[in-house]
């Protein structure tokens, strides 16, 4: 799961080269503005028909049209997922309508299926199913309808649904038909920005029809989230409050993490010589991350039933409810409680009114003695570290239906910590060294990070940021160490990094180190927010040396600057040790109550964020 505190893997792209004096006028450029969707809908027609005991039938008619290349890419191939022995999905009609009216039919040799997770076995069931269009333009339109039955109810005896749709893309003609059974359970239902919906009777059937558009689509930043559940969405649940679907969930998860011979002896394998309860719960999260290979299928795919925790400590894979099953049955051989926890990741930081158990993506483990959340797919997290995705976000728990929030980090606990030195050779090229600190979320992401990278690709991956002939590469610590902090450094020579023949300057943050850009630390800077955004709480400072060679003197340095506002604290402060040595040090703190902030503190503090990102865009002049 991704991560807006993933800002330390930008140090990769951020070595400043030096400019001569006469740039420094020049004004900054603006970052563009994020691209708009990358096609619209033309037509989505969806008719749900439910029967008493759950079960259903789901027909889709959509007509989606391709704006501009992503389009193209991404509407090329239709994917829709399904569980084999409780759904099916047929193909009913599947082309692409050129801007000129020609149609073209998709051939049955370009509709495939296969397994959803297809190297992990005990996922059998899980499917997709797979459309190719060809001959896909820019204007054209891909068309596709669809049946999905649900033979089995996902939840004997009731009934739920969900469907989403962005402020970001264009939307002509969207219509959601729902038939439910007179006699049927009631239905809570949540309609934000749709239309219709009256119910109306048709002999035993009772029929509901909800109309949605959207001529003016928003263009939503990269890190907008959804504070509440207000984008537009229709939701028909049969479940009176979200207890009832905790335990709905409950019924799947009985006796799903009873102890085995085999559990038992490895709980307490791994927890030889331990006392301290915490730290034996400890030891058993860390194997259990570092050992079971995590499957990415959300609650559903597959079923809602988790593998039992001896056939997942027998596979050594599983997905999240799996994962959960197994660390409950080692905790539980050791005396530890715990219980499994749904969670949105990613999602909205609010549930919303109508209670569905299609909202939730994800589960996590509450150990109920120890007050903590613990996300054991997350392999690189140490014990009671959330990922920013997971944290501050209500969680249902499984067997009780008892709804709680997760915390939300604080800046003392998400920090990052870097020192820089920088030595130039006199033919202008730049040695550069850094060492970096981590904690919280920042350190699981950069373990995270560092991982993906092939020892023999770091200087690949490094160069094209660093330019031509540059030179790096990363001693990575110890990824698998489950305590902070984190540490690991890097290496890198940039030849013609300066010019020395000529007054210059380079910048005041030079080198890589999470100052060394000010959108790293800052994110984007737009003129306005129409919706929320992350904004996590973190705490990061940097001590930074350049050392000039022999011969070339540093003329001006950045003044101090000292910036307060809500939530946010910056220092920045530069000395020179003597004409050809520059140390700098810089902190920003940034401590927020919740992980989201809102549009109008966004306009409140702009601003003073504008006053930082000028203050790292200053220079050191030398002649």
């Amino acid at each position: 799961m991704g991560s807006v505190l993933r800002f330390f893997c930008s140090l990769f792209a951020i070595f400043a080269f030096a400019v001569p004096e006469a740039a420094l006028a020049q004004p900054v450029a603006q970052p563009a503005q994020p691209p708009s969707a990358p096609f619209e809908i033309v037509r989505s027609h969806i008719d749900i028909d439910v029967n008493a005991d759950g079960s259903s039938v789901e027909t889709e008619d959509t007509a989606l049209r391709v704006l501009d290349s992503r389009g193209q890419e991404s509407l090329r191939r239709r994917t829709l997922s399904y569980t084999e022995g409780l759904q099916s999905i047929d193909i009913e009609s599947a082309y692409a309508l050129k801007a000129d009216g020609e149609k073209i039919d998709v051939p049955e040799r370009a509709i495939f299926r296969n397994s959803a997770a297809p190297s992990a076995p005990g996922f059998e069931n899980a499917k997709l199913l797979t459309v190719y269009f060809p001959r896909l333009d820019i204007g054209d339109e891909v068309v596709l309808v669809t049946a999905k039955k649900q033979t089995v109810p996902a939840f004997p005896g009731a009934f739920a649904m969900r469907k989403d749709f962005s402020r970001a893309v264009k939307a002509d003609d969207v219509q959601v038909t729902l038939t439910t059974p007179e006699n049927g359970p009631s239905l809570r239902i949540e309609a934000i920005g749709l239309e219709g919906g009256q119910p109306q009777t048709y002999g035993t059937k009772i029929r509901r029809i909800w109309l949605y558009r959207n001529d003016a689509p928003i263009t939503r930043a990269p890190d907008a989230v959804a504070a509440v559940d207000d984008n537009p969405h229709l939701v028909a649940s049969s479940f009176p409050d979200y207890q009832s679907v905790g335990r709905a969930y409950g019924a799947y998860f009985s006796g799903k993490a009873d102890t085995t011979p085999e559990i038992e002896s490895l709980a307490d394998q791994l927890t030889h010589g331990i006392s301290d309860r915490r730290a034996e719960a400890a030891a058993l999260y860390d194997w259990v991350c570092r050992n079971i290979a995590y499957v990415d299928l959300v609650p559903g795919a597959g079923g809602f039933a988790p593998h039992a925790a001896a056939d997942v400590l027998a596979l050594r894979s599983g997905d999240s409810k799996d994962h959960v099953v197994l660390l409950e049955a080692l905790l539980a051989a050791k005396g530890i409680a715990s219980e499994p926890a749904l969670i949105a990741a990613d999602g909205p930081y609010v549930l919303p009114d109508a209670p569905s158990p299609f909202y939730f993506n994800h589960l996590i483990t509450y150990v109920p003695e120890q007050k903590l959340f613990v996300d054991s797919t997350e392999r690189y997290a140490p014990f009671g570290v959330l990922p920013f995705a997971d944290a501050d976000r209500p969680a249902v728990l499984v067997s009780s239906g008892t709804i709680l929030d997760t915390p939300n980090a604080s800046a003392d606990q998400t920090t990052g910590r870097a020192t820089v030195s920088v030595k130039f050779d006199a033919d202008g090229t730049a040695n550069g060294q850094s060492q970096i600190w981590l904690t919280g979320s920042a350190a699981v992401d950069e373990r995270s990070n560092l991982a993906a990278i092939p020892p023999e690709r770091e200087n690949d991956v490094l160069q094209p940021a660093l330019g031509p002939g540059a030179q790096a590469s990363v001693d990575r610590g110890n990824l698998q160490a489950g305590s902070d902090p984190f540490a690991y450094s890097l290496q890198y020579r940039v030849p013609n990094a300066a010019n020395f023949s000529a007054p210059g300057a380079v910048s005041a943050s030079l080198g890589a180190g999470p100052f060394a850009a000010a959108g790293v630390v800052l994110g984007q800077l737009p003129p306005s927010r129409n919706t929320a955004y992350a904004c996590p709480s973190m705490a990061t400072s940097e001590h930074i040396t350049f050392a000039f060679p022999p011969g070339v003197n540093v003329t001006s340095i950045p003044l101090p600057v000292s910036i307060v506002a809500e939530g946010v604290r910056f220092e920045m402060h530069y000395q020179m040790k003597d004409p050809q040595t520059v140390a700098g040090s810089i902190m920003l703190r940034m401590d927020h109550p919740r992980a989201f902030c809102t549009p109008d503190y966004y306009a409140k503090t702009r601003s003073d964020l504008e006053r930082i990102a000028t203050s790292l865009r200053g220079k050191i002049l030398y002649k």
